[in-house]
């Protein structure tokens, strides 16, 4: 009989953050300890770790006497995140339609074909997964390296504040359709065409945010981890 496999530092990091983008472990759910250690059968020091790696990531908190908790975003800070990306995305955009190679516009091609697949699948978290990807392939190619370090982490909380307050699939539809244009845009060139749709697609993402939703708190961490070990 072969023995189980490590559970390593890195498997344990991959596995907890993508449960937390997937809305597995919600916003404000509390992330014990003891409990993943138990469920991956490790000490409490790798997770200890971990939690430093997500709390750089902006997925949990740790709140001193209290522990780790999934990062719940405000629509305040929500307002903010959205606010300075609308600023510089655009930017990097239009210099994405000056400065992507073939191979890069080919590139956010696949993303795009990725997203929309797995929409109609309606593998709504996966999906969100390629739309970030997507976004991240755009800034890439702006060959600005300043604007790609800050804007992979604003990037980054946008994908969670989506992933937590998912929009109606007919809203995502219709983002969709603005992915199309705004890479289309890119390959002809059209640096300004590319701005524009950009600042538009920003906006209307963030109009459609819902922060009344309600979540319903896993009753076991550990079932929460086996489905992904």
């Amino acid at each position: 009989m072969e023995a189980a496999p490590k559970m390593t530092e890195e498997k344990i990091y991959n596995i907890l953050r993508d449960a937390i983008l997937n809305a597995d472990f919600p916003p404000g759910q509390q992330l014990k300890e003891s409990l993943l250690a138990e469920a991956f059968g490790v000490s409490r020091t790798p997770i200890r770790t971990v939690f430093q790696r997500l709390k750089y990531d902006s997925l949990i908190e740790l709140k001193p006497k209290r522990g780790a908790f999934v990062y719940c975003p405000t629509p305040a800070e929500a307002e903010q995140i959205f606010s300075v990306r609308q600023m510089l995305e655009p930017q990097a955009t239009a210099l994405a339609a000056n400065y992507a190679t073939t191979s890069e516009i080919d590139r956010m091609y696949l993303f795009l074909e990725e997203e929309r697949k797995l929409m109609k699948d309606q593998l709504f978290h996966k999906s969100l997964v390629a739309t970030k990807n997507l976004h991240l392939s755009i800034i890439e190619s702006s060959r600005n390296t300043y604007l790609i370090e800050f804007l992979r982490k604003i990037i980054t909380l946008s994908h969670i504040i989506l992933s937590f307050y998912d929009v109606s699939e007919h809203k995502e539809a219709n983002a969709i359709c603005e992915h199309g244009q705004l890479v289309d845009s890119i390959k002809n060139r059209q640096a300004k065409v590319a701005e524009e749709l950009a600042i538009n697609h920003i906006v209307s993402i963030q109009h459609d945010i819902d922060f009344s939703k309600e979540f319903t708190y896993p009753v076991s961490i550990t079932q929460v981890i086996n489905r992904y070990v």
